[in-house]
């Protein structure tokens, strides 16, 4: 080969090799900036949910809140702990601040503290927050795993095709806040606050014991940074 053909072969080989180092550093650079990989355990429970639960935001919990809705809860059948079969007309003409959560979501464990100061501010009062476990396992080991985290409010036995086709979840925690009527008034995507809560029930006429009202304002109250509350579109009494 001549000298000529030498140079050229030498010339496209260079630019082939800065062509595949261009390639590689975008890669390596789109790959950093993508959300972690769920594990195998997460992946599964998230199967089936629609599109809007598989977005970044939805597998870090980040809250978010609806506006006051007006939506009938369904009333669909789940298992207790103890092994009855309960649902939302068991607890009608109380408020219900009903939790879908899983032993396996990091954020729902997270907000597990908050809503047990929650159902503590809210003993003596016509509110309850029930938690729903979804796709956790047995009775036994749901129980055995809230026993381990002091969790005192009612826990009941779910699983993601009912919370998705019934309840409209979008990701896990969801949280719902549904009046003495049966009717969902409120809708959460991602841990919340006992604050944040309590100023919401406040709306819908839930006095808590005392001293729990006063943590309804001030630093912290809201839910969710930039959200004001307002009024529910009607008396929910």
């Amino acid at each position: 080969m001549s000298r000529r053909r030498w140079l050229v072969a030498g010339v496209a080989a260079g630019l082939l090799g800065v062509s595949l180092l261009v390639a590689w550093g975008l890669l390596t650079r789109r790959s950093s900036a993508s959300p972690p990989a769920l594990s195998a355990r997460d992946s599964a429970a998230m199967a089936g949910l629609p599109p809007e639960a598989r977005t970044p935001a939805a597998r870090r919990g980040e809250a978010s809140a609806s506006d006051w809705l007006e939506i009938p809860a369904p009333v669909v059948s789940f298992r207790a702990l103890d092994g009855d079969t309960v649902s939302l007309a068991d607890y009608r003409g109380k408020v219900v601040v009903l939790n879908f959560w899983g032993t396996w979501c990091p954020p729902c464990r997270r907000e597990i503290p908050e809503l047990e100061e929650l159902q503590r501010s809210l003993r003596g009062s016509d509110a309850t927050v029930v938690g729903i476990a979804i796709d956790s396992g047995t009775r036994a080991r749901v129980r055995d795993w809230a026993e381990a985290h002091a969790m005192s409010y009612p826990i009941w036995l779910g699983d993601t095709d009912t919370a998705v086709r019934y309840y409209q979840t979008m990701g896990f925690p969801t949280t719902l806040l549904v009046d003495r009527k049966g009717v969902i008034r409120r809708r959460y995507l991602g841990p919340q606050t006992r604050a944040g809560l309590l100023r919401d029930l406040a709306h819908l006429g839930v006095r808590p014991r005392a001293g729990a009202a006063s943590a309804t304002s001030g630093p912290g109250a809201s839910s969710v940074p930039g959200h004001a509350p307002q009024p529910p579109a009607s008396n929910p009494t």
